[in-house]
Order: structure tokens, then C-alpha cells, then sequence
């Protein structure tokens, strides 16, 4: 496998650090942060129009919440903070809709320890206008913040609405960073590490998607699901879903593969999704997961449904199908479910190939 992205963005990150006030506290080349809320959807959006390395991660809540903790996105640190320091983020953000009087987004920026009790200082309000604008938030360290778990959380989950969070830099000893935006900044991490592809599928025909997972689209209300770094998997990125209550339904959790290339009617497919189980209640120990292809328009129709079990090691699980008409480039995308049972599923990367005759 290759080398992990954090250590080819190393140098970018050493020369920003030695531009920026204060000491870098986090990797602004990462922008796949965990995410949470049982009514958000999160997923990747690459423009070069975005400031800050032309990436970032769209937010939306579906249904507000009481809480504004409900839902947000956790930007971790990569060194600790002692009590007493001040610490700053800045982050890029646009409102892209919001059930606001002026249409203006609503976050709240809390510095805080990401481990039960979740104790934490310096929570401010923020209002994310409709362009691209940089924010940033300070405050005086009241606890200690470890390696291991300190985090920034960005929550936004009383306001139905539709944020895009961009390139986000995290400095202890300073009170500001650059005021209206970073003069010098690293290149956000986009869409896809070096493509890595199992020796099984290598030569099965023509790749239509993009394995790796920055740019799907993950939500439902039946569980949870979080972005993770996953070292014994192709391209080391991993989405853990976890499904804690029994009685829900299979399709209210998962994930959307969007399909980049034109599929034309008769072309033979094989889509193969790599999968780990790491708890189930099922009595033979697999988890249950489901999936199908279908349109992205109306009426929305779909094909290739299939239903699969899922072992506790690491498998390329393989699907043969045959398209029955043509769509175009974007024009359809695989959906992978895994509500339904009390359960814990890894998912990986996932290849989707026009089989070569």
C-alpha cells in the first residue's frame, strides 16, 4: 500500500506552520472529519472556486433539533493545548441554504475534549454568510487538551440548513490567525488518495466512480456513520456504520457511490466493495448490508438490488450485474444500506468496473 497522505502533505504543513503566529495544532490538508446527527447527510464537494486547496465538506441538517450539539463535525488536533494558552481556528465556510430570517447559516464553535463527560470552553455563535468568507473564533485553554481526543467541534443542528465548511486552521498562542484569510495556505485534502487497486480486480475493465470516499454521500436516521483512517484497507479510509437500536429498516443508513462515466444498456458490471463486520447480534456473526444501482433522476428507478453478509475480516465483496438501459455521466450511482439490525460495519473502498468483453 502507499504511504499515507498526512506524510507526503508533511512539508506543505511545516512551511504554513513557520508563515502562521503561534503553533499549528492541527493537519488543514484533512478535511474528512468525523461527522455526526441522526439528521445530517455530509459529503465532498471539489471546486477549484473554494478557497483554501479547492475542497470542502458539505453539511446538511434535514430536520432542526432542540440542540444545536445534535449535529456538527469535529476538526481534530494533532498536538495538545495546555490550560492557560489561547487557542484560535479559522475556517472557510459559505451558507448554501438555511431556515433563517436573513438566509444566513448558524454554527457554534466549542474547543472541548472529545470523551465522556465532553467538558469543553470558549463556545461562540457564528453566522456563515452565503459566500465563501473566512471565521475564526478564540479563546483562553480553561482545561488541557490532549492529542488523543482534543477536538474543535463546529455544531449546527438547530437550524435546518445546508453548510459548506472548507480548509479549517487551528494555532495555539495566538489570538487571531489572518484576520480575513490565511495570505499562505496548504491545499486541502480533496477527493482521493492515490488509487490503490486490489490485485483481484486489476484488468476487469474500465473504472466508472471514484473508490475512495471524500466525495459520497452518507446519512439516514437508524445509526450513526464516521469517516476513520483504516490502515489494513486499500487507500486507508474507512466509514464505521453503527446501528445501536433493533427495528429499523435496512434503508436508513447508508452510503451513495455517485457513478462518474456513461453506462450504456447491455454493459456488463461488476461492482466489488471491500467490508469488514465489527459487531453484529446475528447469531453466525455477519453483519447485513444491501445495495443497488439507480438513477440520480426521476422516476428514480434502480437495478442490480442485492442483499449480502459480511464477515469480521476485511473481504472484497463482488457483484455481477447487466444495465438495462443507458445513463449518463452522473445519470446514476450505487446506494449500499445497512440499517436493520444491531450492528457495526466498516466500509472501505468501492470499485465499480464496466466489464471488458
Amino acid at each position: 500500500m502507499t504511504a499515507p497522505l498526512a506524510a507526503q502533505d508533511n512539508a506543505a504543513i511545516k512551511e504554513l506552520d513557520a508563515q502562521l503566529p503561534g503553533e499549528l495544532v492541527n493537519d488543514p490538508s484533512r478535511i474528512d472529519w468525523q461527522s455526526y446527527g441522526a439528521d445530517l447527510e455530509a459529503s465532498g464537494v471539489v471546486d477549484e472556486s473554494i478557497p483554501g486547496g479547492g475542497a470542502a465538506r458539505r453539511f446538511e441538517v434535514k430536520r432542526a433539533a432542540e440542540f444545536i450539539y445534535t449535529a456538527g463535525t469535529n476538526v481534530p488536533l494533532t498536538k495538545p493545548v495546555n490550560r492557560g494558552d489561547t487557542i484560535t481556528i479559522g475556517f472557510y465556510a459559505r451558507t448554501v441554504s438555511a431556515d433563517t430570517d436573513d438566509g444566513r447559516g448558524i454554527v457554534r464553535v466549542r474547543f472541548q475534549q472529545n470523551a465522556e463527560p465532553y467538558p469543553g470552553f470558549g463556545e461562540e455563535t457564528v453566522s456563515i454568510g452565503t459566500d465563501w468568507e473566512w471565521y475564526e473564533v478564540s479563546a483562553e485553554a480553561e482545561q488541557k487538551l490532549r492529542k488523543k481526543d482534543g477536538i474543535v467541534a463546529i455544531q449546527f443542528g438547530r437550524t435546518r440548513q445546508t453548510i459548506e465548511i472548507g480548509q479549517a486552521i487551528i494555532v495555539s498562542g495566538s489570538g487571531t490567525i489572518a484576520g480575513k484569510g490565511p495570505v499562505t495556505v496548504a491545499a486541502a485534502r480533496s477527493e482521493t488518495p492515490e488509487l490503490e487497486m486490489p490485485d483481484s480486480v486489476k484488468g476487469a475493465g474500465t473504472l466508472l466512480n471514484n473508490p475512495a470516499q471524500a466525495r459520497w454521500k452518507f446519512g439516514g436516521s437508524a445509526g450513526t456513520y464516521v469517516n476513520r483512517e483504516e490502515p489494513e484497507i486499500w487507500m486507508m479510509q474507512a466509514t464505521r456504520f453503527e446501528v445501536a437500536e433493533p427495528g429499523t429498516t435496512l434503508t436508513d443508513l447508508y452510503a451513495t457511490v455517485p457513478i462518474g462515466q456513461a453506462i450504456k444498456k447491455g454493459d456488463k458490471l461488476t461492482i466489488a466493495i471491500a467490508a469488514k463486520s465489527v459487531a453484529t447480534n446475528a447469531a453466525d456473526g455477519k453483519a447485513v448490508a444491501a445495495s443497488r444501482i439507480q438513477g440520480t433522476a426521476p422516476p428514480f428507478e434502480s437495478f442490480a438490488s442485492n442483499r449480502f453478509k459480511v464477515g469480521d475480516k476485511w473481504q472484497l465483496i463482488k457483484i455481477q450485474t447487466q444495465a438495462p438501459r443507458d445513463y449518463t455521466p452522473g445519470g446514476s450511482e450505487l446506494q449500499l444500506y445497512f440499517g436493520g439490525s444491531e450492528q457495526q460495519v466498516d466500509l472501505g473502498p468501492v470499485y465499480i468496473f464496466k466489464t471488458e468483453e
